[in-house]
C-alpha cells in the first residue's frame, strides 16, 4: 500500500510539473503576443504618421506648385502694368509727381508705383505713390539689390531667384521693408529708355486668399479631421526652428521675421517638447529617416513622429528648404486597443488553461488505464507461470514414489544396466529442476521454467544458466523483469521455429558484473544488418506476419530497460548467431544481523 502511496504521489507530482509547464507556456505566448501586438500598433501609428505626412507633403507641393503659377501670373500682370505705366510717365523721375503715381497706380488696378534710382552705392526710391517708400534703400536686401543692379546694367537679370523675363524681374512674396506689417509682390521693369527701374507692387490679397481655400493649414485640418487620433501636426523650419529667432528690422524702425525664417512653417505647435522636439527635428534630417518617441505632453500621453522632407540640390530654392512634419498622436487609442486585446488574452488563457486542464486529465488517466492493464496482463503471466512450476513440481513429487518403486524393482531383479539408464535420466531432470530452483528469484525461476515447457511443445534445444540472484536487490520490478527476459526469449523463440528441428536452439544466461544484471538471449538464424537493428525497437515493426504478432515486444522491451537506466544492445553474425544483451544496475543486499 505504501508503494502504491508513493507511485501515486511521484505520478500526481509529474501531473502538476506538466501542467504548470504547459500553463507557463501559454502564458508566455500570450504575453509575447501581447508585446508583439503592442509594438505592431505602434508601428502602425509610425505608418500612419508617414502617410499622414506624405500626403501634407504632396499637398503642400502642390500647394506651392500653384502659388508659384499664380505668383507668377501676378508677377506678369506687374510688367505690364510697368509697360503701361513707362509710357504715360516722363523718362526723367524728377519729372514725375507723386500724385500722377497714385493716379497712375489707380487706374493700372494696382497698390502703388515706386521709382528706384541708383544713389552712390545704393538704389533708393526717389518717388512713390507710398510717401513710406521715398528714400528707401536697397543695398541690404541681398539677392534683390544684386538683381537691380543686373537690370540696371544689362536690362536683365541671371539670378536663380525671382521671375525673370526681357527687362523684367519680379521676387517672391515677402514682407514689406516699409512697412512689415504687410506682404506684398512686387515687379522691377527697366528698358535703358528712363533714368529709373519702374516698380509697381500688390498687396498679396489675391494669394492670401488662395492661402485660405488650398493652403497648408487647410490641408493639415482636413487631415487632423479624417483622422480623430491625429492631434496636432507641425511644419518645423529645419534651418531655424531650435536656433535664435533671426528678427529683421524695417527701415521704418519695426521688427519682424521674414517668411523664409519663421520656425513653424504651417500648423500649430502646442504640444511642445522643445529641447527633445529640437535634437528629433534635428537627427530627422541629418539621419533621412522618421524619429518617432513616447511622451507625456499637456497631461497626455502621445506619440510623436517627426518626418523629415527634404529636396534634391537641384530643387532647392527659397521655397524649398528642408522641413519636418510632426505629427502627434493620441495614445489613449492604443491603449484602448491594448486594454481590449488584454482582455481577450486573458479569456484566451482561462479558456486554454481549462482545455488543457481536462486534456491532461484525460490523457493521464488514459495512461493510467493503459499502464494498469499492462501490469494485469503481465501479472497473469507472471502467476501462470508461477502455477506452471509449482504444478511441475508437485507433479515430480507426486511421481517420486513410482521412481522409487521402479528403482527397488531393477535392484530385485539385478537388471543393473537398466538401473544405471533409468537413474541417470531421472538424475538429469532433477539437475534441471535444481538449475531452476538455484536461480533464487521466484519470477524469474517461473519464467524459466514456463520458457522450457514452452521449447519443449517447439522442439527447440532452451539452454539456461543463471548465477544466483536471490541475494540482490536488483531495483527492478518482478514484473518488468519477466516483461524484458520473456520478450527476448519469445522473440529467439520465433526465430528459430523457422529453422529445421535439428538446428533450433535458444541460450539464455544470467549473470553480475560490475553492479549490473546482465541478460543475454542467444540463437541462431538469418543475420541483422545495422539498419534493421535501429528499426527493431520502433513500435509496429516486426520481420513476422502482421497477424501474427503486432510488433511491440522489443519497444516494450526497450522502454523498460531505459527506464531503469539500463542498456540494450544486438551483435549478429553468421558465425555466433544473434545476441540480444540487456544490462541493468543493480545493488547488493545488506543483511541485517
Amino acid at each position: 500500500m505504501t508503494s502504491k502511496r508513493g507511485e501515486w504521489q511521484v505520478r500526481s507530482r509529474f501531473f502538476y510539473i506538466v501542467f504548470a509547464c504547459v500553463l507557463l507556456i501559454l502564458c508566455i505566448n500570450n504575453v509575447l503576443f501581447y508585446v508583439t501586438t503592442k509594438n505592431r500598433l505602434v508601428g502602425s501609428v509610425e505608418q500612419q504618421s508617414l502617410m499622414a505626412a506624405g500626403n501634407l507633403r504632396n499637398a503642400i507641393d502642390r500647394y506651392k506648385a500653384s502659388v508659384n503659377y499664380v505668383e507668377d501670373m501676378i508677377g506678369q500682370q506687374l510688367r505690364l502694368a510697368a509697360i503701361a505705366a513707362k509710357d504715360r510717365l516722363d523718362p526723367k523721375a524728377a519729372n514725375v509727381t507723386a500724385e500722377q503715381l497714385t493716379q497712375l497706380s489707380l487706374e493700372l488696378g494696382i497698390s502703388h508705383i515706386t521709382l528706384l534710382q541708383p544713389r552712390g552705392d545704393d538704389i533708393v526710391g526717389v518717388q512713390s505713390s507710398d510717401p513710406k517708400e521715398l528714400d528707401m534703400s536697397t543695398k541690404h536686401w541681398n539677392y534683390w539689390y544684386t538683381a537691380f543692379r543686373q537690370l540696371l546694367q544689362n536690362n536683365n537679370v541671371s539670378i536663380p531667384e525671382g521671375q525673370k523675363l526681357p527687362n523684367y524681374w519680379s521676387g517672391p512674396i515677402a514682407h514689406a521693408d516699409s512697412d512689415p506689417s504687410k506682404i506684398d509682390k512686387w515687379g522691377y521693369f527697366y528698358d535703358g529708355t528712363t533714368d529709373y527701374i519702374i516698380n509697381p507692387y500688390v498687396e498679396d490679397i489675391q494669394i492670401k486668399q488662395y492661402e485660405a481655400l488650398a493652403g497648408p493649414d487647410v490641408i493639415l485640418n482636413k487631415t487632423i479631421l479624417d483622422n480623430p487620433s491625429i492631434l496636432e501636426m507641425t511644419g518645423f523650419n529645419y534651418n531655424t526652428f531650435g536656433y535664435p529667432l533671426k528678427v529683421s528690422r524695417s527701415q521704418s524702425g519695426n521688427d519682424y521675421i521674414a517668411l523664409a525664417s519663421r520656425p513653424i512653417w504651417f500648423g500649430t505647435y502646442s504640444y511642445a517638447d522643445r529641447d527633445n522636439d529640437i535634437v528629433n527635428v534635428r537627427e530627422a534630417i541629418e539621419l533621412k529617416k522618421p524619429i518617432t518617441r513616447t511622451t507625456i505632453l499637456n497631461g497626455k500621453k502621445v506619440i510623436k513622429s517627426f518626418i523629415p522632407v527634404t529636396y534634391d540640390d537641384s530643387a532647392l530654392s527659397v521655397e524649398n528648404y528642408p522641413y519636418v512634419i510632426g505629427v502627434v498622436f493620441d495614445y489613449n487609442g492604443i491603449s484602448q486597443m491594448l486594454n481590449d486585446q488584454a482582455r481577450s488574452l486573458i479569456n484566451r488563457i482561462l479558456i486554454l488553461t481549462i482545455a488543457s486542464l481536462i486534456v491532461l486529465i484525460v490523457v493521464f488517466r488514459m495512461i493510467r488505464q493503459n499502464k494498469e492493464e499492462a501490469i494485469r496482463i503481465t501479472q497473469e503471466a507472471y502467476i501462470d507461470e508461477m502455477n506452471d512450476m509449482f504444478t511441475t513440481i508437485r507433479g515430480q513429487r507426486h511421481d517420486f514414489l513410482n521412481h522409487v518403486q521402479t528403482i527397488h524393482t531393477f535392484l530385485q531383479m539385478k537388471k543393473y544396466d537398466d538401473l544405471q539408464r533409468y537413474t541417470g535420466e531421472l538424475i538429469g531432470g532433477i539437475r534441471q529442476i535444481n538449475d531452476i530452483i538455484q536461480i533464487g528469484h521466484p519470477a524469474v525461476a517461473a519464467l524459466v521454467q514456463s520458457k522450457v515447457v514452452t521449447a519443449m511443445d517447439k522442439n527447440i534445444d532452451f539452454r539456461h544458466e543463471f548465477e544466483p540472484i536471490g541475494n540482490l536487490d536488483l531495483g527492478v520490478t518482478s514484473v518488468d523483469i519477466v516483461i524484458i527476459i520473456g520478450n527476448l526469449v519469445d522473440n529467439a523463440f520465433d526465430e528459430v521455429a523457422k529453422l529445421p528441428v535439428s538446428e533450433r536452439w535458444v541460450e539464455l544466461r544470467g549473470w553480475h558484473q560490475a553492479g549490473n544484471l546482465v541478460v543475454s538471449v542467444r540463437n541462431p538464424g538469418r543475420t541483422i544488418c545495422d539498419e534493421e537493428k535501429e528499426r527493431l525497437f520502433v513500435p509496429g515493426y516486426s520481420t513476422k506476419r502482421p497477424d501474427d504478432h503486432s510488433g511491440l515486444g522489443l519497444a516494450i522491451t526497450k522502454k523498460r530497460v531505459d527506464s531503469y537506466k539500463g542498456s540494450i544492445t544486438i551483435e549478429s553474425d553468421e558465425e555466433h548467431g544473434t545476441t540480444f544483451t540487456v544490462s541493468m544496475p543493480i545493488q547488493r543486499m545488506v543483511r541485517s544481523s
